[in-house]
């Protein structure tokens, strides 16, 4: 190869490389931010407590540890898994599918208790085939269904609060 087709070679790399320069991993831009202290109200061994806190900090949040600290107050209520048998083997009588089913309650308060968003309800629904052969990988698959479902239930919440200005944000009456 030619010393003036290296550096054609090269000079093609580097514009290829520098056309890269805007990628990024997806929810990583300064619009994914969330510039808040926020102090979450929830039981401390809830699936959807653990998954707000960690989808929060992913997006760089402050969790605060007290109520006074916080510019915002998220409470969870009601969280509800629900398992239930979507099909059956005609054949057999096995069960072939199950669905399991989150249901939570949420507001959020601001720091003068303030209600920024009223009480909402989110559900979530996912579905697996089931595997009668194991039993343990069964009980797996439902932990990790529901921890899926919390951390949809999660991105949909902090989503939500993302969207809040708290400046410019009318309270609302309950």
């Amino acid at each position: 190869m030619s010393k003036v087709s290296k550096i054609c070679l090269l000079m093609g790399i580097s514009f290829a490389l520098s056309a890269c320069g805007g990628w990024h991993l997806r929810g990583s831009t300064d619009e994914s931010r969330v510039d808040l202290s926020i102090y979450i109200q929830a039981a401390a061994a809830s699936t959807i407590g653990v998954a707000i806190r960690r989808e929060l900090k992913n997006r760089g949040a402050r969790v605060a540890q007290t109520r006074t600290d916080a510019d915002a107050v998220i409470s969870v209520s009601g969280q509800h898994y629900e398992r239930r048998i979507l099909s059956i083997d005609p054949d057999s009588g096995k069960v072939r599918e199950i669905e399991l089913a989150l249901t939570a309650e949420f507001s959020v308060r601001g720091k003068e208790g303030a209600l920024l968003i009223p009480r909402e309800t989110i559900e979530w629904q996912l579905d697996y085939v089931f595997d009668e052969g194991s039993v343990l990988g069964t009980n797996a698959q439902d932990a990790i269904g529901q921890r899926d479902l919390a951390e949809l239930a999660a991105t949909a919440m902090v989503l939500r609060i993302q969207s809040l200005k708290l400046d410019a944000t009318p309270t609302i009456a309950e």
